[in-house]
């Protein structure tokens, strides 16, 4: 088997609207495709994340994956989600690596941003 890249990385969510407003406006993603309230995808930087409602085969949501989301200033955007209410977690230093810290989206999925040494 030969996996030549990844697809798509997407969240079950419970509440599309409430999601939207976590990813396309506090985020600042912006809009790539969207099939009504079943499926939302966005570009970031070439990578596909998406967010589905329930559906069979599915995971439920708030139980799936992490998304990873790389910043140029990870004290700054951390700064500015404290700002707009959203729990954070402390700066985690991963040594040469870079830094990290969590937060979650409504529906309990970890969002993780990433900033480069």
């Amino acid at each position: 088997m030969a996996i030549s890249k990844v697809t798509n990385v997407y969240y079950v969510v419970p509440d599309m609207d409430a999601a939207l407003a976590f990813y396309r406006d506090t985020l600042g993603l912006a809009i790539k495709f969207q099939d009504g309230d079943k499926w939302t995808q966005f570009d970031v930087g070439g990578t596909q994340v998406a967010l589905a409602t329930p559906a069979p085969g599915q995971v439920d949501a708030g139980q799936n994956a992490t998304v990873v989301l790389q910043v140029d200033d990870l004290t700054a955007t951390r700064a500015q989600l404290a700002a707009q209410g959203i729990a954070v977690s402390e700066i985690i230093g991963m040594g040469g690596h870079g830094s990290f810290f969590t937060c979650r989206d409504p529906a309990g999925n970890v969002v993780q941003f990433f900033a480069r040494s």
